[in-house]
């Protein structure tokens, strides 16, 4: 049996319940090894603040409806969801102006001066031109009562040809033809009047609508001849620029356009003035091969 030494080491043979460990079952002892090591600084924890993103202004586009929140289903038509993106009329950003009144109010009163100067040198021209027209419907326009009277006046005449005819006595035929000749030749001199009227009339005509093709050649000439004009043609009459210029000095329009469109504001004054124009550039058309003649506006605003 093992025992144990005064210095407490073992000693004897070995506890038969604990056999000794033989050579070859000795384990080999693992040799120490140094490892180095190396820290790794870490970085202090730094939480990342994620900016807010301001939302993009997209300009309505028509065809298209309005954008669905997330989660919810596209409420737009399916015809609608059939068309291409940006499809349809998009509407044109327009960047805000900021406007000097006292400035664009002053440009166009120079305006106004730069027209009426160029155009106030051919006011004959305009009135001599609205005076045409003015005779050309005058003269257009012959008077029939000539000829009715002329017609009353000759069938009663033809009553007493007729009461003269069966007249029994020889005295109440001559008075009868007397009567008749005078109602007859009263009557066919009102129809000669009327005829001869309506041929002098339609030679007046004619020369006043070549006066008027003349006149107009002169005004779109004259109008040609103002460069950059903001107003159409039949707006440069001098009276109706001297009342744009009114307007604009006055301080109840600011610009040019404005104070047009005040005097075509009232009542009915646009639709008349346009029906106006419509019906004299085709009658001028059909009668100068096309070419409609100058129309002058000022007698549609009250202005004459």
């Amino acid at each position: 049996m093992s025992d144990f030494d005064d210095n407490w080491q073992l000693t004897g043979s070995s506890d038969p319940a604990t056999p000794d460990i033989q050579p070859h079952q000795m384990a080999a002892q693992a040799q120490p090894q140094t490892q180095s090591f190396n820290p790794t600084p870490v970085q202090p924890f730094q939480p990342q603040v994620q900016q807010p993103v301001q939302p993009v202004y997209q300009p309505p586009v028509y065809g298209q409806s309005a954008p669905q929140p997330y989660g919810y289903p596209s409420q737009q038509p399916a015809y609608l969801q059939s068309m291409p993106q940006g499809a349809g009329y998009q509407a044109q950003q327009v960047p805000y102006q900021n406007i000097d009144y006292a400035v664009e109010r002053e440009n166009n009163l120079n305006e106004c001066t730069r027209m009426i100067n160029h155009f106030s040198q051919k006011v004959d021209l305009y009135q001599d031109y609205e005076k045409c027209k003015t005779d050309i419907v005058r003269y257009s326009r012959t008077s029939i009562a000539p000829l009715i009277w002329g017609i009353i006046v000759s069938l009663l005449g033809l009553t007493f040809v007729f009461s003269a005819v069966t007249a029994n006595y020889k005295d109440n035929i001559i008075g009868y033809a007397v009567t008749a000749g005078v109602f007859l030749l009263f009557g066919g001199g009102l129809v000669f009047l009327y005829v001869m009227k309506k041929i002098k009339g339609k030679k007046k005509t004619e020369a006043l609508y070549a006066q008027l093709s003349e006149l107009s050649d002169q005004l779109f000439i004259v109008y040609n001849g103002f460069s950059n004009c903001v107003l159409p043609s039949e707006f440069t009459d001098p009276r109706i620029l001297f009342k744009i210029q009114s307007l604009i000095s006055s301080g109840r329009c600011i610009s040019i356009n404005n104070a047009l469109n005040s005097l075509l504001s009232v009542q009915n004054t646009y639709m008349r003035l346009n029906a106006a124009k419509n019906q004299f550039q085709k009658d001028t058309a059909e009668r100068f091969n096309g070419k409609p003649a100058f129309f002058n506006a000022v007698r549609y605003l009250d202005l004459r």
